[in-house]
Formats: structure tokens, C-alpha cells, sequence
């Protein structure tokens, strides 16, 4: 829904800040050990500390990540406003699609929030703050954003939906989780969308005046729980199976503006962007995380409602 149209779109504005300079991110010179900055980092143990822990905060990198994040904001709320809002204003209340897009939306709530704390974390970890309080900042501004789109859609059609909420809290801390409790690394949230027949149409479901983007062209999503296998393995056994090939049980619907809305439970193969990237330098050790919120082509099989094979699906 909107707010996660809101998290992406601040998520493409917040790129180009957090890879131009994540040499200064996870690690301030040459020879120090870069530290895990959020999902898949499953060498390094959260006591450990960098150079830049130890420095002070750099409060001009401070003031442009802030400043990028207000204007990203206020740019975003300006398009939603006009976009999503204008035409269909009521008295605030509140109220739980379950239905819409067959719970595509909530997981991709879960999966927003989630990349919006990496992000805002990623940022903020430029600005020479520890990882672990880089990682808590990055949820309150994340529980902050979602929550603020969500009141607006408490004052218009839609409803203060509170499942939605939830979902953004569960989303936003998922990193720290990660950060503070080594086996969560081993589980993550990734997204693969193609277009479906819903993209630049009405499709009869939606708000009044509303134009399908990516962003809600919920037919064509996929949200995924990927599984480092290798990770989890018996020693002895692990060295068997790549330690770069994972596994992601996927969710999705179909027809969700047909007759027969339906949901679909898909099986695949997956990828370890961080085992496949090498993580040579701070630099390569980001866009593999990043990338590692993306699930790639792969072999699948969709094992509900029926038995489907796929070469590839994406």
C-alpha cells in the first residue's frame, strides 16, 4: 500500500547517499574489518567495534543525512498527498483490509520497514555512529515514517490499519534482531516482482483514481523468506552444499481483481549476494547487502494451490 510506495521511494532517494561512500560506512581505513551493517554480515559478532566506533560523530555527515531524509520525506508526502490522499479525505478511523491483495500488502510492509532501516542505518553509520545505535535510529525514523503515512490513511478512505502497524514494527526492528541475535542472519526478507496485466490500469481495485504502479501491482509481487542453508547445516555436512545457494519459500496472489483472487505458495532456489560479491573492500560488502534484498531468477516450483515448475521465475 502507501506506505510501502513511501519506504521504497525513500529507499531509491537514500541509494546514492549510502554507496557513495561506504568506504567511510563499515570501515575508515584500509586495514580495518569492516562491521556487519544488517542482513547476511554472518562473520562478525556484535561486540566487536571498529575504528569508527571510537571516533566522534561527524555532525556534517549528520546534517546532510538528515537533510536528505527531510526532502526525500517532505517530496514523498507532497506526491502522496496530491496522489493518494486529495480525493478521498473522511474522519479519522480505523480499519483492517485482510482481504486486500490476499496479505501481499502486510508482508510488504514487513519487507519496507525492513529495508528502510538498512538504509536509514546505512546512513547513519557514515556519520560515525556504533552499529548497534545506527540500527535502532534507523527503526525509530522508519516507525516514524510508516506510522505518519499510516494516520494519514486513518483521516482518508483507506483507515488507520492496524495490522499494517504491526507489521512496520516487526519490519523496522528485524535488522537489530539480526544484529543482536547471530541465527536470525540466516533468515531474510527479499522481493521479485514481474509485470502483471494490473500495471497502469484501475484494475477495479484501490482508491478512487488510482493508477497501479510497481508498487502496488500486487499480481506481480513476491515476497520471499530466504534460508542460508549452508548456515544451518550439521558440520561435517555443510561443505556438501554452497555456501552461496540458499532456499526462499515465496508468497504471492493472483487475480486479485478476478473473480477467484487467490494466494499461491512457491518453492526456489536462491542466492547469498554476499557469498557471491566478494566483500573485498566496505564498498562491494554494501552492494551485496543491498543486493541481498532482491530475490534473483531462479528455478522454483509453486507447491500451492497446484504443482507448477518454473525454469526461472522472477
Amino acid at each position: 500500500m502507501k506506505e510501502t510506495r513511501g519506504a521504497i521511494s525513500l529507499l531509491v532517494i537514500g541509494a546514492s547517499l549510502s554507496l557513495q561512500r561506504t568506504e567511510a560506512l563499515c570501515a575508515d581505513e584500509p586495514g580495518d574489518t569492516p562491521m556487519p551493517c544488517c542482513q547476511n554480515a554472518q562473520d562478525a559478532e556484535p561486540a566487536s567495534r571498529t575504528a569508527s566506533d571510537s571516533q566522534k560523530v561527524d555532525v556534517g555527515r549528520l546534517v546532510i543525512v538528515g537533510g536528505t531524509a527531510i526532502a526525500g520525506m517532505v517530496s514523498v508526502q507532497i506526491y502522496q498527498a496530491n496522489g493518494w490522499w486529495k480525493d478521498n479525505r473522511t474522519s479519522f478511523h480505523f480499519r483492517e483490509d485482510l482481504d486486500y491483495s490476499r496479505g501481499v500488502d502486510k508482508l510488504g510492509h514487513l519487507y519496507g520497514a525492513s529495508a528502510f532501516t538498512f538504509m536509514v542505518s546505512k546512513a547513519l553509520r557514515w556519520s560515525n555512529l556504533e552499529q548497534s545505535d545506527a540500527l535502532l535510529y534507523g527503526a525509530a525514523g522508519s516507525i516514524f515514517w510508516q506510522t505518519f503515512i499510516e494516520v494519514q490513511d486513518g483521516f482518508s478512505t483507506w483507515g488507520f490499519d492496524r495490522v499494517d502497524f504491526a507489521a512496520n514494527l516487526v519490519g523496522a526492528f528485524y535488522p537489530f534482531l539480526q544484529y543482536s541475535v547471530p541465527t536470525f542472519r540466516d533468515f531474510n526478507l527479499k522481493f521479485s516482482y514481474h509485470p502483471s496485466d494490473l500495471l497502469n490500469t484501475s484494475g477495479g481495485i484501490g482508491f478512487r483514481g488510482q493508477e497501479h504502479l510497481i508498487f502496488d501491482d500486487y499480481e506481480g509481487q513476491t515476497v520471499w523468506l530466504n534460508v542460508n542453508v549452508n548456515n544451518l547445516l550439521p558440520r561435517g555436512v555443510e561443505s556438501y552444499w554452497p555456501d552461496w545457494l540458499a532456499v526462499a519459500l515465496g508468497y504471492g496472489a493472483r487475480s486479485v481483481a478476478g473473480p477467484d483472487p487467490h494466494s499461491v505458495l512457491l518453492l526456489s532456489l536462491d542466492y547469498d549476494m554476499t557469498r557471491i560479491i566478494p566483500g573485498n573492500n566496505a564498498f562491494l560488502q554494501t552492494l551485496g547487502e543491498a543486493l541481498n534484498f532482491i530475490h534473483f531468477p531462479a528455478p522454483a516450483v509453486r507447491i500451492s494451490p497446484d504443482a507448477i515448475w518454473y525454469g526461472l521465475y522472477f
